[in-house]
């Protein structure tokens, strides 16, 4: 049994030096050397995800600002000195700690300013660390402006923040800003294997990459969820306690599931779905595995090294190979994107089972696409051969003489007497050219308006122009295509119909009148 004083693993194992920050050497190479060279700003923001070590940097330039083991300010505190050790335990009567997430008005911050414009009581520099700061009203941000830009020699502010976009901007401007990205997962891997070693724990590396995966780059929530595992399983701690306590999905799941469904096999799934219901499988974290494992199909389809970007045990890098081998990257791609579209409604449904068993349907039911070049070969086989086999279309003299007859009488239509002039005819390159057609004398027409007996019935003939034809009289009277192209007129019975009804009609009396040059009337309409 241990005593009162046990620290958690996050307490325990954060860091007195800077070599001891996992995953920001970049940032940490700045500092320290910015606090060896005398090159320290008057305003520091630390941005990052929970976890990743804001506060804890911030602690360690404190540290470096005002180690006694030195007259300047260090890279390297000792962390056994009055300042270092007090800085530790947030004690330290000249580093002031102020939660704005719980402090966020104008009057916290008018009375951090009152305690700047006083110099320090026994360290070097007075260091405010504004924790949470986007949580500070905008009239605390307004206070804090001043002071901010023109701080006394012997104060900095250190500010640490998960939203930096919710500072204002003229806060922002005033700060050297240090985003903390997220800690790779074999980063996290490595510094949970060395506190298993110190602390006395047997857990495996698969377990450990479990961890770290859970974790989603937070060394702080890693060292938690091994905090966690150790006091569920003692000193051995195998792997499926790892995935249980996690409440991560078995593996073994995942292949069956993609098994079944690259064997479209919808009666299985049924029967898989019942079987995670009644072992109390979260579904939709289920789907959400899913989604990771239809992502390392297409990470081991593409890339020889899957494992740098994986970082699972070989074994399982191996089966996901030959799954990835049953399926195309787009048949992939399309899983991907129906399931994602899905994993929303299962977490929301009220019965996510019939969710997910629609959804793992729909995935095995989904056409394969094949390549587009093994469509067109497979075509080409059965037309026998393709384009270079003979298969294809083949044009015929006759097609070709006609395209040279029809380029011919294009080419040499004239329609004036210069018309063509400067222009190069196919006769005048030697090309044949089909003869001349010899075209019909002119039918001699009567005058118009002459009168004509046929068959005891008299007619008054017209000329084209009058009856509205659009072809010539010679054309019309011997091309019988022409004949049937001229307007028939109708009757002349009909016409007198159609005239006394439209006499009737205001529109046609105002337009008759315009005709006959009464514009008074139409103006009146």
């Amino acid at each position: 049994m241990t005593d009162g004083n046990y620290q958690v693993l996050a307490r325990k194992w954060r860091p007195q030096k800077f070599d001891q920050v996992v995953g920001q050497s970049a940032i940490v190479r700045t500092l320290s050397n910015a606090l060896d060279q005398g090159r320290v700003a008057h305003a520091y923001c630390f941005s990052g995800i929970r976890g990743v070590g804001k506060t804890t940097i911030a602690r360690l330039v404190a540290k470096g600002l005002n180690c006694s083991k030195t007259d300047v300010p260090t890279s390297e505190p000792c962390g056994e000195c009055t300042a270092c050790v007090e800085i530790e335990e947030s004690r330290n009567l000249d580093v002031v700690e102020l939660d704005a997430a719980s402090q966020t008005g104008v009057d916290s911050i008018r009375q951090l300013n009152e305690v700047a414009r006083y110099t320090p009581l026994r360290d070097r520099y007075r260091v405010f660390i504004i924790d949470e700061t986007h949580m500070l009203s905008t009239n605390a941000f307004n206070a804090l402006l001043k002071t901010l830009e023109e701080p006394p020699p012997h104060v900095v502010f250190m500010l640490a923040t998960t939203e930096p976009h919710k500072i204002l901007p003229t806060v922002l401007s005033r700060c050297q800003h240090y985003p903390l990205g997220r800690i790779s997962q074999a980063e996290i891997t490595g510094q949970l294997q060395r506190i298993a070693s110190v602390e006395n724990v047997s857990v495996s590396d698969d377990g450990l990459a479990i961890v770290a995966i859970a974790a989603d780059g937070s060394l702080r929530d890693a060292q938690s969820l091994l905090d966690k595992l150790i006091a569920f399983g003692g000193d051995q701690v195998d792997d499926e306690t790892v995935a249980s306590l996690l409440g991560m999905v078995d593996r073994e799941l995942l292949f069956g599931a993609t098994k079944l469904v690259a064997e479209q096999d919808l009666a299985g799934i049924l029967k898989f779905v019942n079987k995670m219901v009644e072992q109390g499988t979260d579904l939709h974290q289920f789907a959400l595995d899913l989604l990771g494992h239809l992502r390392a199909l297409l990470v081991v389809a593409t890339i020889e090294k899957a494992g740098e970007i994986l970082h699972l045990p070989e074994d399982d890098l191996a089966r996901l190979r030959e799954q990835a081998a049953m399926f195309k990257i787009d048949d992939l791609d399309r899983a991907f994107a129906l399931l994602s579209g899905s994993e929303y409604k299962i977490k929301q449904s009220e019965v996510p089972r019939y969710q997910l068993e629609m959804v793992l349907c729909r995935l095995a039911r989904m056409p394969r696409l094949e390549p587009i070049e093994e469509l067109v070969s497979q075509l080409r086989s059965e037309s026998g051969g393709g384009p270079s086999g003979g298969s294809g279309p083949q044009q015929t003299g006759k097609q070709e003489s006609n395209e040279g007859d029809d380029s011919a009488s294009i080419s040499q239509k004239v329609d004036g007497p210069n018309r063509n002039a400067g222009f190069t005819t196919p006769a005048d390159r030697g090309l044949a050219v089909a003869p001349p057609v010899a075209r019909p004398s002119p039918v001699e027409t009567p005058p118009s308006g002459e009168v004509k007996t046929s068959n005891g019935t008299e007619s008054i003939l017209k000329s084209p122009s009058e009856s509205g034809n659009v072809v010539s009289a010679d054309a019309a009277g011997h091309d019988p295509v022409a004949e049937n192209l001229k307007p028939k007129d109708p009757p002349r019975e009909r016409n007198d119909q159609l005239w006394e009804r439209a006499q009737g009609e205001a529109m046609v009396k105002n337009f008759v009148d315009a005709l006959r040059g009464n514009l008074t009337d139409v103006e009146d309409v």
